[in-house]
Protein backbone atom coordinates (compact mmCIF):
# COMPACT_ATOMS: atom_id res chain seq x y z
CA UNK A 1 0.00 0.00 0.00
CA UNK A 2 1.34 3.24 -0.89
CA UNK A 3 0.36 6.63 -0.04
CA UNK A 4 0.31 9.83 -1.66
CA UNK A 5 -0.06 13.62 -1.75
CA UNK A 6 -1.50 14.63 -5.17
CA UNK A 7 -0.49 17.26 -7.17
CA UNK A 8 -3.60 19.56 -6.64
CA UNK A 9 -2.77 19.71 -2.46
CA UNK A 10 0.90 20.03 -3.09
CA UNK A 11 0.40 23.13 -5.10
CA UNK A 12 -1.20 25.16 -2.66
CA UNK A 13 0.49 23.69 0.20
CA UNK A 14 4.18 22.48 -0.98
CA UNK A 15 4.82 21.90 3.11
CA UNK A 16 1.74 19.44 3.27
CA UNK A 17 2.65 16.35 4.92
CA UNK A 18 1.07 12.93 6.62
CA UNK A 19 2.04 11.48 9.45
CA UNK A 20 0.86 7.71 9.18
CA UNK A 21 1.47 4.21 11.14
CA UNK A 22 0.41 0.87 9.68
CA UNK A 23 -0.23 -1.66 12.49
CA UNK A 24 -0.94 -5.50 11.85
CA UNK A 25 -2.27 -8.03 14.40
CA UNK A 26 -4.23 -6.18 16.35
CA UNK A 27 -7.11 -6.86 18.41
CA UNK A 28 -9.76 -4.19 18.81
CA UNK A 29 -11.62 -4.70 22.18
CA UNK A 30 -14.71 -2.70 23.83
CA UNK A 31 -13.45 0.85 25.30
CA UNK A 32 -11.57 -0.40 27.99
CA UNK A 33 -11.73 0.98 31.71
CA UNK A 34 -7.60 2.34 32.13
CA UNK A 35 -8.01 4.00 28.72
CA UNK A 36 -11.06 5.44 29.69
CA UNK A 37 -9.50 6.95 33.26
CA UNK A 38 -6.31 8.64 31.03
CA UNK A 39 -9.06 10.29 28.56
CA UNK A 40 -10.96 11.60 31.26
CA UNK A 41 -7.73 13.17 32.73
CA UNK A 42 -6.63 14.50 29.42
CA UNK A 43 -10.88 15.58 29.34
CA UNK A 44 -9.98 17.51 32.57
CA UNK A 45 -6.63 19.22 31.52
CA UNK A 46 -8.52 20.59 28.21
CA UNK A 47 -11.27 22.03 30.36
CA UNK A 48 -8.64 23.64 32.60
CA UNK A 49 -6.48 24.79 30.11
CA UNK A 50 -8.53 26.16 27.43
CA UNK A 51 -11.34 28.95 26.89
CA UNK A 52 -13.78 28.21 23.93
CA UNK A 53 -14.13 31.56 22.78
CA UNK A 54 -10.30 31.76 23.06
CA UNK A 55 -10.32 28.11 20.75
CA UNK A 56 -9.06 30.59 17.50
CA UNK A 57 -5.82 31.98 19.10
CA UNK A 58 -4.33 28.86 20.22
CA UNK A 59 -1.43 28.18 17.86
CA UNK A 60 -2.41 24.52 16.87
CA UNK A 61 -5.92 25.28 16.53
CA UNK A 62 -5.40 28.13 14.09
CA UNK A 63 -2.57 26.28 12.36
CA UNK A 64 -5.24 23.64 11.13
CA UNK A 65 -7.86 26.25 10.90
CA UNK A 66 -5.37 27.67 8.18
CA UNK A 67 -4.71 24.28 6.29
CA UNK A 68 -8.31 24.15 5.86
CA UNK A 69 -8.45 27.66 4.60
CA UNK A 70 -5.87 26.85 2.14
CA UNK A 71 -7.13 24.39 0.69
CA UNK A 72 -10.41 26.07 0.37
CA UNK A 73 -12.36 23.86 3.09
CA UNK A 74 -14.43 26.17 5.43
CA UNK A 75 -12.99 25.07 8.85
CA UNK A 76 -16.35 26.78 10.61
CA UNK A 77 -18.47 25.04 8.32
CA UNK A 78 -16.77 21.21 8.46
CA UNK A 79 -14.76 21.33 11.89
CA UNK A 80 -11.48 20.31 12.01
CA UNK A 81 -12.25 16.47 13.88
CA UNK A 82 -9.92 17.63 16.50
CA UNK A 83 -11.37 20.88 17.58
CA UNK A 84 -14.52 19.61 17.70
CA UNK A 85 -13.30 17.39 20.09
CA UNK A 86 -11.92 20.17 22.04
CA UNK A 87 -15.39 21.75 21.35
CA UNK A 88 -16.97 18.78 23.05
CA UNK A 89 -14.81 18.76 26.31
CA UNK A 90 -15.37 22.65 26.37
CA UNK A 91 -18.88 22.35 25.98
CA UNK A 92 -19.32 19.57 28.64
CA UNK A 93 -21.11 17.57 26.19
CA UNK A 94 -18.76 14.44 26.93
CA UNK A 95 -16.86 12.25 24.75
CA UNK A 96 -17.71 9.03 22.99
CA UNK A 97 -16.31 5.81 23.63
CA UNK A 98 -16.26 3.80 20.70
CA UNK A 99 -13.58 0.81 20.77
CA UNK A 100 -10.13 0.59 21.84
CA UNK A 101 -8.78 1.84 18.50
CA UNK A 102 -11.10 4.28 17.77
CA UNK A 103 -10.64 5.62 21.35
CA UNK A 104 -6.99 6.16 20.99
CA UNK A 105 -6.94 7.80 17.94
CA UNK A 106 -9.06 10.21 19.55
CA UNK A 107 -7.40 10.91 22.75
CA UNK A 108 -4.18 11.41 20.42
CA UNK A 109 -6.35 14.06 18.42
CA UNK A 110 -7.45 15.69 21.66
CA UNK A 111 -3.75 15.61 22.80
CA UNK A 112 -1.80 16.74 20.00
CA UNK A 113 -4.62 19.85 18.39
CA UNK A 114 -4.56 17.51 15.09
CA UNK A 115 -7.31 15.56 13.04
CA UNK A 116 -6.05 11.98 13.13
CA UNK A 117 -7.80 9.83 11.20
CA UNK A 118 -8.05 5.69 11.50
CA UNK A 119 -8.82 3.03 9.14
CA UNK A 120 -8.93 -0.51 8.53
CA UNK A 121 -6.47 -1.29 6.22
CA UNK A 122 -8.09 -4.46 5.14
CA UNK A 123 -11.36 -2.51 3.64
CA UNK A 124 -8.65 -0.08 1.49
CA UNK A 125 -8.90 -0.73 -2.35
CA UNK A 126 -4.79 -0.46 -3.35
CA UNK A 127 -2.74 2.56 -2.82
CA UNK A 128 -3.73 5.69 -1.43
CA UNK A 129 -4.15 9.47 -2.89
CA UNK A 130 -3.98 12.45 -0.53
CA UNK A 131 -6.37 14.76 -3.15
CA UNK A 132 -8.58 17.56 -3.31
CA UNK A 133 -11.54 15.45 -4.64
CA UNK A 134 -13.82 15.78 -7.66
CA UNK A 135 -17.70 16.28 -7.27
CA UNK A 136 -19.36 13.17 -5.53
CA UNK A 137 -20.65 11.64 -2.45
CA UNK A 138 -20.07 9.66 0.12
CA UNK A 139 -21.56 8.07 3.22
CA UNK A 140 -19.53 8.48 6.90
CA UNK A 141 -19.39 6.80 9.44
CA UNK A 142 -22.74 8.47 10.76
CA UNK A 143 -24.57 7.06 8.36
CA UNK A 144 -25.09 10.79 6.65
CA UNK A 145 -24.86 11.57 2.94
CA UNK A 146 -21.64 13.94 2.37
CA UNK A 147 -20.75 15.98 -0.72
CA UNK A 148 -16.70 15.80 -2.02
CA UNK A 149 -16.85 18.69 -4.32
CA UNK A 150 -13.18 19.90 -3.80
CA UNK A 151 -12.43 18.98 -0.24
CA UNK A 152 -9.40 17.17 1.15
CA UNK A 153 -9.97 13.17 1.10
CA UNK A 154 -7.93 10.31 1.49
CA UNK A 155 -8.90 8.28 -1.58
CA UNK A 156 -8.46 4.47 -3.24
CA UNK A 157 -9.61 2.65 -5.97
CA UNK A 158 -13.08 2.32 -5.02
CA UNK A 159 -13.22 6.05 -4.29
CA UNK A 160 -12.91 8.43 -1.21
CA UNK A 161 -12.78 7.47 2.52
CA UNK A 162 -10.87 9.68 4.84
CA UNK A 163 -10.92 12.94 5.58
CA UNK A 164 -9.86 15.48 8.70
CA UNK A 165 -13.08 15.96 9.53
CA UNK A 166 -15.67 13.23 8.97
CA UNK A 167 -14.70 9.42 7.74
CA UNK A 168 -16.55 7.17 5.10
CA UNK A 169 -18.32 4.43 6.88
CA UNK A 170 -16.50 1.86 3.95
CA UNK A 171 -13.12 1.99 6.52
CA UNK A 172 -14.67 2.42 9.90
CA UNK A 173 -12.72 0.76 11.94
CA UNK A 174 -14.79 -2.41 14.38
CA UNK A 175 -14.14 -4.94 16.68
CA UNK A 176 -13.46 -7.23 13.49
CA UNK A 177 -10.37 -5.04 12.24
CA UNK A 178 -6.87 -6.31 12.98
CA UNK A 179 -4.91 -4.02 10.75
CA UNK A 180 -4.89 -0.18 11.79
CA UNK A 181 -3.77 2.47 9.34
CA UNK A 182 -3.15 5.54 11.55
CA UNK A 183 -3.37 9.00 9.95
CA UNK A 184 -1.99 12.27 10.69
CA UNK A 185 -3.53 15.43 9.01
CA UNK A 186 -0.32 17.42 9.78
CA UNK A 187 -0.39 21.60 9.38
CA UNK A 188 2.14 23.33 7.45
CA UNK A 189 3.55 24.59 10.89
CA UNK A 190 4.69 21.76 12.57
CA UNK A 191 7.81 20.03 12.40
CA UNK A 192 9.31 16.82 11.30
CA UNK A 193 10.29 15.91 14.88
CA UNK A 194 7.52 16.76 15.89
CA UNK A 195 5.62 14.77 13.59
CA UNK A 196 7.94 11.39 14.46
CA UNK A 197 7.36 12.55 18.40
CA UNK A 198 3.80 12.05 17.91
CA UNK A 199 3.69 9.46 15.71
CA UNK A 200 6.35 7.47 18.56
CA UNK A 201 3.35 8.78 21.02
CA UNK A 202 0.62 7.23 18.92
CA UNK A 203 1.93 3.70 17.99
CA UNK A 204 2.78 3.16 21.69
CA UNK A 205 -0.69 4.02 22.68
CA UNK A 206 -2.36 2.06 19.98
CA UNK A 207 0.08 -1.20 20.74
CA UNK A 208 -0.47 -0.70 24.22
CA UNK A 209 -4.60 -1.00 24.15
CA UNK A 210 -4.77 -3.10 21.43
CA UNK A 211 -1.47 -5.68 20.30
CA UNK A 212 -0.44 -5.76 17.81
CA UNK A 213 2.95 -5.57 15.34
CA UNK A 214 3.86 -1.78 13.97
CA UNK A 215 4.69 -2.43 10.41
CA UNK A 216 5.36 0.50 9.12
CA UNK A 217 5.23 3.88 9.99
CA UNK A 218 6.90 7.78 9.16
CA UNK A 219 6.20 10.63 6.81
CA UNK A 220 4.39 11.31 4.04
CA UNK A 221 6.04 14.60 1.82
CA UNK A 222 4.23 16.85 -0.67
Amino acid sequence: MKITIHENIREIMPNCRLGYAFIDEASVKGSSPKLSQEFHQLQHEVAAAYKIELLPSIPRIAAVRSMYKKMAFDPTRYRPASEALVRRVLNSKGLYYINSAVDVNNYCSLKFLMPFGLYDAEQIDGDIDYVLAEAGSYVNIGGKVHYTDHKPFLRDRQGVFGNPTSDAGRTAVTLQTKQLLSIIYVDEEVSDQEIEDIIDFTTEMFVRYNGGVVRKRGIIFA
